[in-house]
């Protein structure tokens, strides 16, 4: 943990109210694991968010320390009671979508390695998207999946895009875009049908802008016309989300139902909204 301490760690935390005995009004807990990052949120029994706790490190060392979220495991006071954590989300680059008709699991591993570089200390999960009738493949450090498991042994494992394949648009064309501090998580619906999914970089808005009208112009699709949903892992991305909206007609940074003022926050709070359905 020394490297990482030294690397001024950032926290944020949201809390819906300032009172005495929020925490223990959580009964329930997600959380969600990113490359230098954990998010962290408290709900109550029926459902309303209260709490979130963010930490990450810098870029400059590697994504998944193990020392890092160990010690995120034992001293975030949302998951001093891990009977309460229902859930874990993983954020991964290393992904692909399969139809249903050509899933083996064999194979599956083999065009996930031809596609990215897995290393010998990653595992391959799966995640069925049901209504698309695909199979969500992803790998990830199995040192990870064996710490959650020590510390959360009644936690769903999940990965971070399965909120994503949802059809809660009414538009004909919708994307779903999730910007972390590394990647962007963008699922693409025409028509109520799933066309296109991907992880990718980037350095601003901008870019995020054009690789979004890229995929509108591959699938005949007007930027103008495309209803965008789109969230945040934590409030400091807040600004690439205003930024973002000045290149699309149609953008949403959340359900706009945030009890607060801090409109920062409006991204990250429907996400784990979004997460916590996922998770139930």
């Amino acid at each position: 943990m020394s490297d990482v301490a030294n690397s001024s760690l950032t926290q944020q935390v949201y809390k819906v109210h300032n009172g005495e005995g929020l925490i223990a009004q959580v009964a329930r807990v997600i959380f969600v694991l990113t490359p230098r990052s954990i998010c962290t949120a408290g709900f109550s029994e029926r459902g309303d968010l209260l709490m979130i706790s963010h930490n990450d490190y810098k870029k400059s060392l590697s994504p998944w320390i193990l020392d890092f979220f160990e010690h995120e495991f034992i001293n975030e006071t949302l998951l001093s009671s891990p009977h309460k954590v229902v859930a874990a989300f993983i954020a991964t680059d290393k992904s692909m979508l399969i139809p249903e008709v050509l899933f083996k699991e064999q194979e599956a591993s083999n065009w996930l390695k031809q596609l990215y570089f897995v290393e010998r200390n990653e595992i391959m999960s799966t995640y069925q998207v049901k209504d698309d009738k695909a199979q969500y493949v992803y790998s990830w450090p199995a040192a990870i999946k064996s710490l959650i498991f020590r510390y959360f042994t009644k936690a769903r494992i999940l990965p971070f895009a399965s909120y994503q394949f949802y059809k809660p648009f009414k538009s004909e064309s919708s994307l779903q875009c999730s910007i972390t501090g590394d990647e962007v998580y963008a699922t693409l619906y025409k028509n109520r049908a799933l066309h296109w999914h991907q992880v990718f970089t980037y350095q601003n808005a901008e870019d995020i802008a054009y690789h979004i009208k890229n995929v509108c112009n591959q699938y005949n699709i007007n930027a103008d016309e495309l209803t965008i949903q789109c969230t945040t892992s934590n409030r400091s991305l807040s600004g690439t989300v205003t930024e973002l909206s000045q290149y699309f007609n149609d953008l949403k940074d959340g359900s706009g139902n945030v009890p607060s003022n801090d409109r920062s926050w409006t991204g990250t709070i429907y996400l784990l909204q979004q997460l916590y359905a996922c998770a139930l």
